[in-house]
């Protein structure tokens, strides 16, 4: 999976895959392990994981050393509608991510039940995996390797609308709670393109974008690399050479 998800979006970061196990497999880092500074935030953990620091990270309930919001979205502590009114909207730390309280509630009653899918939770590269049973996959890539594997996603399927979604959440929500189908109120079968929370922009690369997929619709996209425009029209995906004059007019806007 992880090989043909990085050669249908020639991705630079590896693949992720999200999985719950029964037990923690032994030497899985811990989000305070990668993460030394500020405030221990998982899905600042899970992209230095795809950018090779580690094979992967681990999280078990109840342990310490994971962020409150991490907690709240993977379903671990209760997400109060006043504690993410005043991130949003009005607290001291607030990031006026949302226009109103009115609007805050809807929002956090909109996402609905957040269920952990198990005790431990592990994203990690597909190859140190293993074999285990995914919840989902994460890729991070730049614009047009993201949207290549959005076009790979509609390649498969019949309808033109309500396949890739881009949410509301927290970094970690997006990565993985919506994909693994953790929270009732996000559409199951959906892939989800972001992040949308400006909160993690001090970390996140600007000319980056997150993909988070369910592990069903994932494995649709491996099985339809080879005969699809991935493989079969390689030189309109990945041009080695952009349109001259959209090119040239965009650099004199810089």
């Amino acid at each position: 999976m992880g090989e043909r998800l990085e050669k249908a979006g020639r991705l630079h970061l590896k693949p992720l895959c999200i999985y719950s196990p029964a037990e923690m497999p032994h030497g899985i880092a811990r989000v305070s392990d990668l993460v030394k500074e500020g405030d221990r935030c998982l899905a600042k953990a899970v992209l230095l994981v795809a950018a090779g620091e580690a094979a992967a990270v681990g999280y078990t309930a109840g342990e310490k050393g994971i962020c409150f919001g991490a907690l709240t979205f993977l379903g671990l502590a209760e997400m109060s509608d006043q504690m993410m009114i005043d991130v949003a909207v009005s607290g001291e730390d607030a990031a006026y991510m949302k226009a109103s309280p009115e609007v805050c509630r809807e929002t956090v009653r909109s996402i609905g039940k957040i269920t952990p899918p198990g005790r431990h939770l592990v994203i990690s590269t597909c190859e140190a995996a293993g074999d285990v049973r995914p919840l989902s996959y994460l890729c991070f890539g730049n614009a047009e390797q993201i949207r290549n594997l959005c076009g790979l996603i509609h390649f498969g399927s019949g309808p033109a609308f309500g396949q890739i979604d881009s949410p509301w959440g927290s970094n970690c929500s997006l990565f993985i709670t919506y994909p693994a189908g953790m929270a009732a109120g996000a559409p199951k079968g959906h892939a989800f393109i972001g992040p949308t929370a400006i909160d993690g922009n001090p970390w996140f690369p600007a000319d980056l974008m997150s993909l988070g997929i369910p592990a069903a619709m994932a494995e649709r996209m491996a099985g339809d690399v080879e005969k699809s425009f991935v493989t079969m029209r390689p030189e309109m995906a990945y041009p080695a050479e952009h349109d001259s004059q959209v090119s040239n007019a965009l650099s004199r806007r810089h």
